[in-house]
């Protein structure tokens, strides 16, 4: 398998998409440890958990020279919408914290995945009808955004000065299975406001979203991302460092309503439309080179509903 005898330290591991990330990197055969603030809610056999904080500058060198790591997967972070309430956890937390990675990653010679984000574009129009490609215009509205592209500027100038091996994937928002309807959300992020539309409808809980019913997004499946980064960890002598992650298509939050009403036509759910300022409207993205360099082959959308539907109500009957 293409990860076979790699160690890899997934920060963030005990999150939604470090999760489903993890499985994708041992389903490649590598052995995988997972680091993050809080300890996972679902205990996964052979994958040893290792709870620190990444803004702590000492908490990850002894990790991973204990655990012989090669590879970085990141993607811890505080999320969109908590950012925007409150803006100085960007340089606290996300900054801060990737700064240590990349120390770290220089000390040990290790590879770096970085979790970055789709809405560094932020209004950006495509040049080419497959969307905004990973050449085109940068220009973050939020300071989220603004962070993730100097964590981007950050890894490429380590990779450049000091050897370490590093990848941006510039995810767009992700939906699928992470149990809200059960923890619930605070500061909604437009992705969790997708899940909220399926997860809670299928609980017989009601749901409304607030802003943003009808602006579009590239909503990309966690599975699919989770696979994109387990590529990224097993590609080697890549022509690039920076790759968009999505489904190259858009749509919307109504749409996701519209989905669950068709499932089960007693859903309650209320989808509103005042503009969501924390995400602009958002093209497509182009995942050309993704698709050529590192294997990535999203499924169509039909096929991701269903299974996240699936996933969903047995998740939630057990």
């Amino acid at each position: 398998m293409k990860l076979r005898s790699r160690k890899i330290l997934v920060i963030g591991g005990t999150g939604f998409i470090g999760g489903f990330a993890t499985e994708a990197l041992r389903s490649l055969g590598a052995e995988v440890a997972s680091f993050g603030r809080t300890p996972p809610r679902i205990k996964r056999e052979g994958v040893p958990f290792f709870q620190g904080d990444m803004a702590n500058a000492n908490a990850l060198t002894p990790i991973i020279e204990r655990e012989s790591v090669d590879t970085i997967v990141h993607l811890a972070g505080v999320h969109t919408t908590l950012v925007q309430a409150y803006p100085e956890l960007v340089f606290t937390t996300n900054i801060a914290g990737m700064g240590n990675v990349l120390k770290a990653a220089q000390m040990n010679k290790l590879k770096v995945v970085f979790a970055s984000t789709a809405a560094i574009y932020g209004r950006a129009l495509p040049k080419k009808p497959s969307g905004v490609t990973e050449e085109g215009d940068v220009n973050p509205v939020t300071v989220y955004a603004a962070g993730k592209l100097l964590c981007e500027k950050m890894g490429q100038a380590y990779a450049q000065n000091y050897g370490v091996k590093f990848i941006a994937l510039r995810i767009s928002a992700v939906y699928g299975f992470s149990d809200l309807a059960r923890r619930g959300a605070e500061f909604p992020t437009i992705s969790q406001d997708a899940r909220r539309l399926i997860e809670l409808p299928l609980a017989g809980l009601p749901v409304v979203v607030e802003k943003g019913g009808r602006e579009p997004h590239d909503f990309v499946y966690v599975k699919n991302v989770a696979e994109a980064i387990a590529e990224s960890c097993a590609a080697d002598n890549l022509k690039h460092a920076i790759f968009n992650v999505g489904a190259g298509e858009v749509r919307t939050l109504t749409d996701f309503a519209d989905v669950i009403r068709k499932y089960k036509p007693d859903a309650n759910v209320t989808v509103r439309e005042e503009p969501n300022t924390a995400y602009p409207n958002q093209s497509p993205l182009d995942i050309s080179l993704a698709i050529k360099e590192l294997n990535y082959k999203p499924k169509p959308f039909s096929e991701c509903i269903n299974d996240y539907i699936e996933m969903t109500k047995a998740r939630q009957a057990s």
